[in-house]
């Protein structure tokens, strides 16, 4: 097996012992950061060499995988199953629809990620505002705490210049109906509905959030909210653990947590999702599709909340079970625990540029909505400048005529 790192494999490095004594299969796990992990994938792949059986598979990265002819198709293997470690219905299906290319699945989901907003409950109590419900009540909270709260930022998000902030930008444009792309390939980066949500997401980074929003990365603008600093913040899911951490943060349980909408009536989306994946060049692909299957079983999960204390774990059977909801009382994060599953719910791809060229798309996206926080042009222009960065793009990938 080659992983990258990360909090989610933990249940594997802790539990393979049981998938070895229940099978007889010897478990081999290299574990790296994520740009070595693809290095030694890519090598692997290309030569030829057939090293690894099993390999993670970030969902923004299937499709150059794929392309590559890198990785085994599973849809045959589900066909056939039998083994009752398998319950496809405990996986949510916009994870299952992320990790699928060309109608084909590629991967299980081991880490689901969906969009989500945190506000300060002390805070909008102490104002007599409401649990912020659509983008327009985001936008007006963010005036009353400026005018009555000038201790506070009133929101924090992500905003540097680079592919991370994406997911941020093209999820809240869904909620506006805008997608990046048409059926056809072609950009839309200059649609009414685009300009209309990145003018609000701008003003909300220009004129409420850090001086220094334009450049702020995922972890930059958590700790603007975890530290206290920030009132309302939008982005992933997977903060929330984070946030009720008091390790971590200073605002446990002052926490409130929304599933906004936009103007056109569709929910905010911050998705990522990774899974497992079998490699095309493995020679033990039946042992290798076991394995994914007893990595994403209800006993493995279920073992992963209780004893491990994952919260987000990638199974709406142990999220539903008994033993979820005790553990989230005893550890106070009930509310956010609730707003979990609904997260996932939301999920979708629709909005997502799901194209090997998919960096360049998103570096290009965000170096031009950054300089529009930083005040160096406007949203319209910094569109403009999208679109034709993006018609150029496509057009040499051969997506475009």
């Amino acid at each position: 097996m080659l992983l990258k790192e990360g909090y989610e494999i933990q249940a594997i490095q802790k539990y393979q012992e049981d998938f070895e004594k229940a099978t007889g299969i010897d478990v081999e796990l290299e574990v790296y950061d994520e740009p070595t992990a693809r290095q030694k994938l890519v090598l692997d792949a290309t030569s030829n060499t057939g090293t690894y059986d099993i390999t993670s598979a970030s969902f923004w990265n299937l499709p150059e995988y794929v392309s590559a002819g890198w990785l085994q198709p599973l849809d045959e293997y589900i066909s056939k199953a039998k083994d009752e470690w398998l319950h496809l219905e405990d996986l949510p299906q916009g994870a299952m629809k992320s990790m699928t290319v060309d109608e084909q699945l590629y991967a299980l989901p081991h880490t689901i990620i969906g969009g989500m907003f945190f506000y300060r409950k002390d805070v909008f109590q102490e104002l007599g505002l409401q649990p912020p419900q659509t983008t327009d009540d985001i936008l007006a909270a963010a005036r009353t705490i400026k005018e009555r709260r000038s201790d506070l930022v009133p929101f924090t998000a992500r905003g540097a210049p680079s592919f991370a902030s994406l997911g941020t930008e093209l999820g809240w444009a869904y909620g506006y109906g805008a997608n990046l792309f048409d059926e056809e390939n072609r950009p839309q980066a200059n649609s009414p509905e685009m300009r209309t949500a990145m003018n609000d997401f701008v003003t909300l980074m220009r004129e409420y959030a850090p001086s220094d929003a334009a450049s702020l990365t995922f972890t930059q603008a958590g700790e603007k909210f975890a530290s206290g600093q920030a009132a309302m913040m939008f982005d992933t899911s997977g903060f929330g653990t984070i946030f009720e951490d008091p390790e971590q943060s200073k605002v446990v349980g002052k926490i409130g947590y929304t599933l906004p909408t936009g103007p056109a009536g569709k929910p905010l989306q911050w998705l990522y999702n990774e899974g497992l994946a079998v490699t095309e060049g493995s020679e033990n692909k039946n042992a290798a599709w076991l394995f994914l299957q007893w990595r994403l079983s209800r006993e493995t999960t279920m073992k992963e909340l209780t004893e491990l204390g994952r919260t987000d774990v990638p199974s709406l059977h142990v999220l539903d079970s008994p033993e979820y909801a005790a553990y989230a009382e005893e550890q106070g994060v009930t509310e956010f625990t609730k707003s979990l599953p609904k997260s996932w719910e939301n999920a979708t791809t629709e909005h997502w540029p799901f194209y090997p060229q998919f960096a360049k798309i998103g570096d290009t996206f965000a170096k031009e909505i950054s300089s529009a926080i930083a005040g160096s042009q406007t949203v319209d222009e910094a569109l403009a400048v999208v679109q034709t960065e993006l018609t150029r793009i496509m057009k040499d990938a051969g997506h475009l005529k």
